[in-house]
């Protein structure tokens, strides 16, 4: 499934338990930052998981990991972030599962 987040496109691959944890034992999902890919143990497939995963995404494309912030600093960037995106991407994430769980 391909979604859209800050105009990038993103890919979700939700595999079989067994696949998902040949390639990423003891997770329940992982987002591949530089691929733009996000992958989901079919078992793990909720709300909070893929909107975890989508959190990571999104601060990748805000560049976050580029700043240099101290604590107080790390607290606004967050706060702002969920103001910001926090409605568009719990969407995202609801639509990824409602997706998967036909």
């Amino acid at each position: 499934m391909l979604i859209n987040l800050l105009h990038k496109k993103w890919r979700i691959v939700v595999r079989s338990d067994k696949v998902h944890n040949e390639k990423f034992p003891d997770t329940h999902a992982v987002a591949v930052l530089d691929d733009r890919k996000i992958y989901i143990r079919k078992s793990s497939v909720t709300l909070e998981t893929v909107a975890h995963e989508l959190v990571h995404a999104l601060t990748y494309e805000l560049s976050f990991t580029e700043l240099q912030l101290d604590d107080d600093q790390v607290e606004e960037f967050f706060c702002e972030m969920f103001a910001k995106y926090g409605r568009s991407l719990l969407q995202i994430a609801d639509s990824v599962v409602k997706h998967y769980k036909k």
